[in-house]
């Protein structure tokens, strides 16, 4: 009688490990929050979408929601979406960075499930009642709260000497768990000050210094990999005075200060578009895959030198300025371009695949640059008042969708298939 063999695909391969039945999603760290990523990529779009058009456009209906539109669309951006990109690459790196053992499959399910249930929970919330959402809110800043004790027990575990760099990047996440965790206190009290203070801590001690880190060590990382007589530049004061300008801008906005922003935002202007030159952003262009992460960064530069220049405007002439023109350079930009050049690497080396930008990644990131001036320019083009400027915020949602939907079905379908070169994760 011969021995029956083991067949990895023999049973639903498209969900399944080839090691011990692991539900193929949960095979590697970033395989869930990345879904969760995608899937959110395009659920915040619609929801604002559909809000949109409720406010202008009078054939579709208004959507009742528990919470105003826009706090509804800022806090599904800022904490609902990139949060999950986070977790799924800090978990994956981390360990890595520390010479650590990776973090377990025991370790990071539970926080991808409370982080999950706790955004669809939240949702729930907006269409049904306040106190749904704060429900959600705190499973989420639960999960949050887990991926962080987790991470530190990373940071401790390891021997590596000069692992203090780590304490960067977990300063920043716990600065967004902080800032979320203020999120779900307005949910509970509607205190208006609590929702502008969630709103800066998440753009400015959360996301803008955790990319900034990320993008420190990784830029020319991998940069060197790939540019021939490439010189790494990576000075160590840069991270600390990029600290100082964030928090400098977050302490200027909370106390209602926010012309004054220019003795922060014009030094980080110059810093990164120093680094844009020092790192050889013209030379990554050689290679797209290197190229939309030297792209992305430059656009922070593009944003504080918005920012400084809003600035001066409101010191100028009272009332002026360029409205949210410099937050979604910032947003969309900076932030969300990093984000598919960063996840679009980490899930082709991760498949198995080759490290190089299909046409449906470029396709995206050419899109989200597109959606970038866009949205700007609804903001500080003269001209773009009343329904002109509503037609470029609705163009830039649209265009939004357009970029996302192909990626997010691409990429969502490969983080629930095994590696196509057999090996585990």
């Amino acid at each position: 009688m011969q021995s029956k063999r083991t067949n990895p695909r023999s049973e639903s391969p498209q969900f399944r490990s080839r090691n011990a039945g692991t539900p193929i999603l949960l095979a590697a760290p970033h395989r869930p929050f990345f879904l969760a990523g995608v899937i959110q990529a395009v659920a915040t779009m619609l929801l604002w979408l559909v809000i949109l058009g409720g406010w202008y456009i009078p054939a579709m209906p208004v959507v009742p929601l528990t919470i105003f539109g826009t706090a509804t669309h800022t806090f599904l951006q800022v904490y609902g979406l990139f949060t999950f990109f986070v977790f799924g690459f800090i978990l994956t790196v981390l360990p890595r960075w520390l010479a650590g053992t990776p973090v377990s499959r025991g370790h990071y399910t539970p926080i991808a499930a409370l982080m999950a249930a706790g955004m669809g929970v939240v949702y729930a919330g907006f269409f049904s009642h306040r106190l749904v959402a704060f429900a959600g809110g705190v499973l989420f800043v639960a999960g949050w709260g887990l991926g962080l004790w987790t991470l530190f027990g990373v940071w401790r575990a390891s021997r590596r000497e000069g692992k203090g760099f780590a304490l960067f990047p977990l300063g920043c996440i716990t600065a967004g768990a902080l800032g979320a965790a203020v999120y779900v206190a307005w949910l509970a009290t509607s205190q208006p000050v609590l929702l502008k203070t969630s709103v800066a801590m998440g753009l400015w001690l959360y996301l803008v210094p955790l990319i900034v880190a990320v993008s420190h060590r990784m830029i020319p990382f991998f940069s060197a990999g790939v540019l021939r007589d490439y010189q790494v530049v990576k000075p160590g004061w840069t991270l600390p005075a990029t600290l100082l300008c964030v928090v400098v801008h977050f302490l200027l906005t909370v106390t209602g200060h926010g012309e004054y922003t220019l003795v922060s935002d014009l030094p980080l202007a110059l810093l990164v578009g120093w680094h844009s030159y020092q790192w050889g952003l013209a030379r990554s262009l050689r290679v797209p895959l290197l190229g939309v992460l030297h792209i992305s960064f430059a656009w922070l530069g593009v944003a504080m030198a918005l920012y400084a220049i809003d600035s001066l405007l409101q010191l100028g002439t009272a009332g002026a300025g360029l409205g949210f023109g410099p937050l979604h350079a910032l947003g969309i930009g900076f932030v969300s371009g990093m984000v598919v050049a960063m996840a679009t690497r980490v899930s082709m080396g991760h498949s198995g695949r080759p490290l190089v930008a299909d046409r449906v990644a470029l396709w995206t990131f050419a899109l989200v640059q597109v959606t970038a001036v866009v949205r700007v320019l609804a903001e500080i083009v003269p001209l773009t008042t009343g329904m002109l400027r509503f037609w470029l915020i609705l163009a830039a949602a649209i265009l939004w969708l357009a970029a996302f939907v192909p990626w997010s079905v691409r990429f969502g379908a490969i983080y629930l298939r095994p590696r196509i070169d057999g090996q585990p994760g």
